[in-house]
């Protein structure tokens, strides 16, 4: 997640507009959300968002970029406030929300990038690596807690929460979710 630079208490706050105004819309029109809307609904001209987002890429990006951020802040949330096991489960709830929630974001975010169609884009490697990060010290004191298998791994925990959160209706997918962890619970 790249660091940007110092900016000016107003620009600060127009960035901060814009890419709340983007999440929805994007969230609800993929690559072919209007930028016009976008830069209407968060009170700014055109030319401000294109200041800021020189392309739809740029745009994209940087909401996706923001909610990763959101999800590794919240993992270390969760581990101060509730036991192991507990933070372990409600920071994978996170996740399945926001897969279900920002599917048509990552389409578009896939859709506009420029490389190779088989190549995962780099920020998207950056992203995964940013989420193992903060999964495994959950998934660490889950294991040390008794609470959690200890022969899982942070990749296979990863890949079983990702693919619950794309199998079926997105309203399913907090079942599942108790359903793999009651799996991953140790039997005496």
């Amino acid at each position: 997640m790249p660091s940007r630079p110092a900016r000016r208490a107003d620009a600060r706050r127009n960035y901060e507009r814009l890419l709340a105004a983007a999440e929805p819309v994007l969230n609800a029109h993929g690559v072919n959300a209007s930028l016009d809307d976008i830069a209407k609904a968060a009170g700014v001209a055109n030319a401000t968002l294109y200041r800021h987002f020189p392309t739809r890429q740029d745009l994209i990006e940087a909401v996706y970029d923001q909610q990763i951020q959101a999800l590794c802040a919240a993992a270390t949330d969760l581990a101060a406030a509730h036991e192991p096991a507990t933070a372990l489960l409600g920071w994978l709830q996170e996740i399945v929300d926001h897969i279900t929630e920002c599917r048509v974001l990552g389409e578009a975010f896939m859709a506009a990038h420029q490389g190779p169609p088989d190549a995962e884009p780099p920020q998207v490697a950056a992203w995964h690596d940013a989420l193992r990060q903060a999964a495994a010290p959950l998934l660490t004191a889950a294991q040390n807690a008794g609470a959690i298998r200890a022969d899982l791994g942070i990749t296979e925990l990863m890949t079983l929460t990702t693919a619950i959160a794309r199998a079926g209706e997105p309203a399913q997918a907090g079942h599942f979710l108790t359903i793999l962890f009651e799996g991953l619970t140790p039997r005496p």
